[in-house]
């Protein structure tokens, strides 16, 4: 599946499309997303790898997300599927070996959600890998409970 984020001046987010809008001239960056199939909560226990960040690397955390076009698109990957709400608990880790180079935020809703007409998420994970200051790309995880 290929997304493709047009930038420049950011002046508003089409969740619908998934497609960042800009003003003025926009430069195209076609990147890779990686499909993931949903797991059940036994097939998906959180890793031992994962470490719940600090609030300083949560506040560093989310300048890089919301800074770089590719945070923004996992953002409004969790938007579309109805996973950004004040009543979800949002819970950010770091990587033990890669610290906050590769971040997983963990969002838990009281009440499932996701697109999908088959089957409704408890939870979704995303992965953050991060070059420098920008994320580079991320990946989506769904979980579901039978």
């Amino acid at each position: 599946m290929k997304t493709q984020i047009g930038l420049s001046r950011w002046f508003g987010l089409a969740a619908g499309l998934g497609l960042l809008v800009a003003g003025g001239a926009a430069i195209s960056i076609v990147t890779q997303a990686e499909p993931s199939l949903a797991q059940t909560a036994e097939e998906s226990a959180l890793p031992q790898v994962w470490r719940p960040a600090s609030e300083a690397d949560e506040a560093l955390i989310w300048r890089f997300v919301l800074q770089s076009p590719m945070g923004v698109a996992a953002l409004n990957q969790l938007a579309i599927e109805g996973f950004i709400s004040p009543l979800c608990e949002k819970t950010l880790y770091t990587h033990a070996t890669y610290e906050s180079f590769q971040t997983l935020l963990q969002v838990q809703c009281p009440t499932p959600g996701g697109v999908s007409t088959a089957r409704a998420y408890d939870e979704m994970r995303v992965t953050f890998n991060r070059f420098e200051d920008t994320i580079d790309t991320f990946s989506v995880e769904r979980i579901y409970t039978d």
